[in-house]
């Protein structure tokens, strides 16, 4: 007795039962169709958070040529860089349990991401809003453009036009300082005349993008803790299929009569080299 490859397991059972096989046989092909079906959705899956594993890791790729060395922003980027490499491993040895029908590598694989899925969930237990002073980079370049416009206004005027605000709090910032509200404050409409200044203060502005990226990484990482849990139930039920298949095989060997000569047993090379023979 060995794995079959797919079928549709329930027209198949009620088959099974109109040429007289046994229920046993029948439960047999029933669990073979499930089997198949948990597998290639599993598969399905692990592609998947691949995808999500490049993606963290294209991320942190782009971060780290934009971050400064030895600032929190590197660091955060080092550690996703290291988390998308780990999920890209731990998906390639789980598709290969799985291909393969290997309960000791499926087994293997479901501790894995048992792992994974305990140290993301710490991560976000205990994930706490970071300071805008702790961002680095992006908090310290408003400080230098804002202290530095009696000397440099030019370096505070590029950062408004980029970044759609106008002074550190707001456009009365100039007016306590007495100085005339730059161009670089108003917003770029079709009529010249009726030209608004930006409501926001470039302080509010930093504080709402930090903020954005802060939601979107976290709703990042409940995606992949959630697409986590379903993988592991998904090798949970597959290694129990598993083990049930290989029990029932081992009961079906037993039971061969004296002077019948036994099916060799299989594994992923005679069973891919018997779909070689079937298909030729």
């Amino acid at each position: 007795m060995t794995l079959l490859i797919a079928a549709p397991w329930g027209r198949s059972r009620c088959n099974c039962f109109k040429f007289g096989a046994s229920a046993a046989d029948c439960s047999t092909l029933a669990m073979n169709g499930c089997y198949n079906t948990i597998k290639y959705t599993g598969l399905l899956s692990n592609l998947l958070y691949m995808l999500l594993g490049i993606g963290v890791m294209s991320g942190a790729g782009l971060g780290l040529q934009v971050a400064e060395p030895n600032t929190p922003e590197h660091t955060y980027f080092v550690k996703s860089l290291v988390l998308g490499g780990t999920i890209c491993m731990i998906v390639m040895f789980g598709c290969y349990g799985m291909v393969c029908n290997l309960l000791c590598v499926n087994l293997i694989f479901t501790v894995f991401i048992l792992i994974a899925l305990a140290a993301e969930y710490l991560q976000l237990h205990h994930y706490h809003t970071p300071s805008l002073k702790s961002s680095g980079g992006a908090w310290q370049q408003l400080e230098l453009a804002w202290h530095g416009l009696d000397r440099d206004p030019e370096l505070m005027h590029q950062y408004e036009a980029a970044k759609h605000c106008c002074g550190y709090n707001g456009a009365d910032d100039y007016k306590r300082l007495h100085l005339l509200v730059p161009a670089s404050c108003y917003q770029a409409t079709a009529n010249d005349t009726a030209q608004q200044i930006y409501p926001s203060g470039c302080l509010e502005t930093l504080n709402h993008s930090q903020r954005y990226i802060q939601q979107r990484d976290k709703l990042y990482m409940w995606a992949i803790v959630g697409l986590e849990i379903f993988i592991l139930l998904q090798t949970v039920a597959l290694s129990v299929l598993l083990f049930r298949l290989r029990q029932r095989q081992r009961i079906a060997r037993r039971q061969v009569p004296p002077g019948v000569r036994r099916e060799p047993r299989s594994n992923h090379v005679s069973a891919s080299r018997a779909q070689l023979l079937h298909d030729a």
